[in-house]
Order: structure tokens, then C-alpha cells, then sequence
């Protein structure tokens, strides 16, 4: 149908990170959101994931607009990639959202960018879309869900929320606009599915706030808290903590300077000039005196808590009497890497708070009351969870049901997979060609998943197996200019064996390379090297990778 209004998710479906949808009405196209997310730990350099954004380049003189629902990375991280190949005619979103998009822009590409900021309650038209913008509570200030109006229909996206009675910023879920507009007629709720398959609403931010003050007024040292960068909140609790009890605060790490730095600026984030001190003068503070706030939740291996735990930051040196908190929960999937974090704290004399018990933090995510809530709200015809994993998906979907929206009614997408309004009636949509983006450094390899490259299933193979080197030198005429030479890395021979192994590898290559010399064809002989070497290892040990090579004078 020609006219109709479709929806396409190009991340953020059945996984937590990388949210984005794709719009496309009439010829015109926009998108909400474009996030990474962290890699698992077994996709070696690379640094994050981004949607494959193929079909937006196929139609990139029809990009109208993008529109932010907030400044955490999985909903703009992966945005800089986006705009160095399809610029579109606005980039819409709240003073801190596009301030924190900006510090991650090349300034010679920002240059290029038409940025807008809105407010609460503003109507934008963008193409031959209509876009309102309504205050959600969520871990960072500026958050919008948002109203998508075409002659097709009207739908929300809902953003991340969570219903906050005791916001830190007091800026509550404006649910008198959300009233209001459904009495106009929603037809589609997008909801954020996160945590729908905890039970209850979702605890409110200043409930933290509580426990880090008892911690903090007891801890008989230095503290050092980890949360997001993005986490002003979060920020804004342990400032004002430290604050009244005396203590200096010291941020450490680019992205959090850079948060703190802009979320100050716009008045998001409150903080004395007599209470922040530079990194490099706490030590000439009394420990008691000492607040630090850092990076590595989620154990990034270049982030500052990672580096404290390792002995390998400059700045910092764990002590006794230092007491560490991980302000956030891991993300699925990086269970193993905090816990390895936690316990190199824990032996270096920290004293670590990470636990749920601990009650250092609470999600920004709605849980199963408020989703329900949000239903009764918003009162739509069609329900389509996204923000989630699977299980999350399915729970909202159950929560749907309850509410009395007909199963018909609830559409489960996957990334590719959209659905259609037109006339106000939702259909699914075939399935478009997508898959994801790794992204090392400045380098993006399009996969349709995470083990399609070469590169990477070798990464794999040498960090876990390790390899075995052979070089051959020959003259001109095919005879052995030198001994071969083999190397190992990352791998071992069984002890006593060594000599024998390696002396019958020898001999093996030595009577493949007279073979291959004979023919006078040296094409695949690197190959059969690597097969029969393989074949000899295999007999004692699990073989490693192994690569030949064959070099002749010229």
C-alpha cells in the first residue's frame, strides 16, 4: 500500500543496546534513535556494535529528520557513524541530549549538522511527519517519549521510563499530556519492555540516595563510585552526599568529565567549585575527605575501574579502608567481567558494594506495574514491546493481554521485521535486509551476525588455542636457504616431548616442500603444510592455529 506508515526496528529487538527504528512515510524517511551496545566478550577488538543502517543509505536523500529520546549511548552512540554517510535535514532531541551527541561529533562533521532543540511539549513537523515531544522519568534528565503523527494514524514511543513519584531533578512523567492525547486516539504504543518481567513498579532513583548516604557516612576512607557517564542522577546523589559530608569530589575519566561538564553548563547538574578537586591533588587530602567518581560498570577493559582493579591506573592505587561502589547492574552478559572486577577489588583491600542488597541502584526501566500503568494511560488499539531481550518482549506482551488488549492486538518484532499503519489498522510488514555493524576504531564491518567475519573467528581461535608459526626459507633453485623455523604463541608442547614433536614436524614439512618443489608448483603449499602439521599435533596435544609460510629468493 502505497501511503502507509511503516515502522521498521533496525536495532534494539530481542537485545538490550543498539535501539533505533526507522520511519518511512510517503517517500519520507526519519529515526528515532541510533545506539551501539557493548560487544560480548568473546569479539575480540571490537570496540561496539551499531544498527545496519543499509536501507537508510539506500534512501539517504529521503533522511528528514532523526529524533532523540536521550543521551544514553544505546539510544545515540552509534549516531557519529550514521551522519559521516547520510546527513539528515534536522537532528531533533533536548539541550542535553544534543550536547552530549555534539562532544562525540568530529567538529568538522558537526559543522555540517542542523541540530534543533526542543521542549517538553512541543509539536515539530519534520517531512510529512509530526512529532511531539512529552517529559518521561528516566536516569537522565531530558528524556522524551514521542508522538508520532501521519494521516495514517498516531503512535508513542514511550523512550526508557520508569513512573518516578520522587524524580531528583522533580521533573515528573507528564502523564496530564498523556491523558490528553489519548483521549485524542493512540493507535500504537511502543513501550520500553526492559524489566517486564520484574514484578512491581520500579524503585525511584532517591531510594539510592538513601543507601549511599549510610555508606559513604561510614566508610572510614576514600570512596570510589562507578556508574554510567550518563547517569546524572546518579552523579547529582553522590555530589550532594559528598557535599554534606564534607567531602571533595574528584571525577576521573573523559566521559565522565565531558557528562559532568556539559549537564553543568545546562543547568541539569549542580556542583560547588569548592567541592570539586582535580584528580591529581587528592592525595594531598585526607582519605576521609575523598570522594571519587569513575567509569566501569560493566567492565570495559579501558575504563577507570577496570584500570584501578588491575594496579594499572596512574592516578589511583587502591588502599585499606577504601571503599568501592558499582552503582549499576551489569548488563546481560557482562556478569563474568564485573565479577572479575569485584574480586581483584576485593583482594587489593577494597571493600566492594555491588550487590542488589546493597540497594546502590535502581533501573531507569519500567517494571511490570509500570507498564501496566502506562497501558491504562495510554489506552492503545495495537501494543508492540521493544527495548528488550525475547523474555522481555513476552512478558510485556503477557502484561498487554492482562490489560485487556486482544492478543491479535500485541505484535512481537525483531530487527528487520516492522509492521504498517494505515487507517488506523497495523499489519506486519515483510522482513528487510538487516543485520548489525562492528565497529573498530574508525573501521565498520556490516554482518548479518556476529560470527560472519574471518577476522574475527580467527581472533577467536588465537585467544584460544593459540598459534604455531613455520617459515621456510629457500634459494632460487628450491633448496633450503636456511633451517626451517618454527615458533609458538600462546600454546605449548607436552613437557618432554618438545624435541620429538617439533623434529617430526620438521621432517614432515621438509618432505612436503621436496614434493611440491618436484611439481614445480608451490600453490597450495602452505595448506597442506598447515593440514599435516595439524595432523601431527593432534595426536598429543589440541592444536593450535598453525601458519606456514614459504619464502623463495628472488
Amino acid at each position: 500500500m502505497k501511503n502507509e506508515f511503516k515502522i521498521i526496528p533496525l536495532g534494539g529487538i530481542g537485545e538490550i543496546g543498539k535501539n533505533s527504528t526507522l520511519l518511512e512515510y510517503k517517500g519520507d524517511l526519519a529515526l528515532i534513535d541510533f545506539g551501539f551496545k557493548f560487544p560480548p566478550p568473546d569479539l575480540f577488538g571490537v570496540d561496539f556494535i551499531i544498527p545496519d543502517y543499509n536501507y537508510v543509505l539506500k534512501n539517504k536523500n529521503k533522511l528528514k529528520g532523526v529524533v532523540l529520546t536521550h543521551g544514553h549511548l544505546d539510544h545515540i552512540g552509534g549516531l557519529r557513524f550514521l551522519l559521516e554517510e547520510a546527513k539528515p535535514s534536522v537532528i531533533l532531541g533536548s539541550d542535553l541530549t544534543l550536547g552530549l551527541v555534539k562532544e562525540n561529533i568530529p567538529p568538522k562533521l558537526k559543522s555540517t549538522l542542523n541540530f534543533e532543540v526542543v521542549k517538553p511539549r512541543q509539536t515539530v513537523k519534520v517531512g510529512n511527519f509530526e512529532f511531539t515531544f512529552l517529559t518521561v522519568t528516566h536516569s537522565i534528565p531530558g528524556s522524551f517519549g514521542v508522538v508520532v503523527k501521519t494521516e495514517e494514524g498516531r503512535i508513542f514511543f514511550t523512550g526508557d521510563y520508569k513512573f518516578d513519584a520522587t524524580p531528583i531533578d522533580g521533573r515528573q512523567m507528564d502523564i496530564e499530556k498523556l491523558e490528553e492525547l489519548s483521549k485524542s486516539g493512540i493507535d500504537v504504543l511502543f513501550s520500553d519492555s526492559t524489566n517486564a518481567d520484574e514484578s512491581g513498579l520500579t524503585g525511584s532513583e532517591s531510594i539510592v540516595g538513601q543507601s549511599l548516604y549510610k555508606i559513604i557516612e561510614q566508610a572510614p576512607g576514600r570512596v570510589i563510585v562507578a556508574t554510567f557517564s550518563t547517569n546524572i542522577h546518579r552523579i547529582q546523589q553522590v555530589i550532594d552526599i559528598s557535599e554534606r559530608l564534607g567531602r571533595k569530589v574528584a571525577f576521573d575519566g573523559r566521559s565522565i568529565i565531558e557528562s559532568v561538564k556539559i549537564a553543568s553548563k545546562l543547568g541539569y547538574l549542580k556542583l560547588k567549585d569548592n567541592v570539586e578537586v582535580e584528580l591529581s591533588d587528592i592525595n594531598a587530602l585526607p582519605k576521609k575527605m575523598i570522594t571519587i567518581i569513575t567509569t566501569g560498570t560493566q567492565g570495559e577493559p579501558m575504563s577507570g575501574l577496570v584500570r584501578i582493579s588491575n594496579g594499572e591506573h596512574n592516578g589511583i592505587k587502591i588502599t585499606k579502608g577504601d571503599i568501592v561502589i558499582i552503582s549499576a547492574d551489569p548488563i546481560p552478559g557482562n556478569e563474568r567481567l564485573v565479577s572479575e572486577v569485584v574480586n581483584k577489588l576485593f583482594k587489593l583491600g577494597a571493600f566492594v558494594y555491588y550487590r542488589k542488597e546493597d540497594g546502590i541502584h535502581v533501573s531507569g526501566h519500567c517494571s511490570q506495574e509500570d507498564i501496566r500503568f502506562m497501558i491504562d494511560l495510554v489506552k492503545p488499539k495495537y501494543f508492540v514491546p521493544v527495548h528488550g531481550e525475547y523474555k522481555h518482549l513476552v512478558y510485556a506482551k503477557k502484561i498487554g493481554e492482562e490489560e485487556g488488549i486482544p492478543s491479535q492486538n500485541i505484535v512481537l518484532l525483531e530487527n528487520g521485521l516492522g509492521v504498517a499503519l494505515a487507517d488506523h489498522k497495523l499489519r506486519k510488514l515483510p522482513r528487510i535486509s538487516t543485520g548489525e555493524i562492528l565497529v573498530e576504531g574508525n573501521m565498520k564491518f556490516p554482518v548479518k551476525n556476529e560470527v560472519d567475519l574471518a577476522h574475527i573467528g580467527e581472533r577467536k581461535e588465537l585467544a584460544t588455542k593459540g598459534v604455531l608459526l613455520i617459515i621456510v626459507f629457500l634459494k632460487k633453485n628450491r633448496e633450503f636457504a636456511r633451517p626451517i623455523h618454527i615458533e609458538t604463541r600462546g600454546f605449548v608442547l607436552p613437557r618432554g616431548q618438545e624435541g620429538d614433536i617439533i623434529r617430526e614436524i620438521k621432517v614432515e614439512v621438509e618432505r612436503i616442500v621436496k614434493t611440491f618443489a618436484k611439481k614445480g608448483d608451490f600453490g597450495n603449499i602452505s595448506k597442506e603444510i598447515e593440514r599435516s602439521v595439524k595432523s601431527i599435533l593432534k595426536k598429543t596435544v589440541k592444536p593450535p592455529m598453525v601458519i606456514s609460510s614459504v619464502l623463495t629468493e628472488k
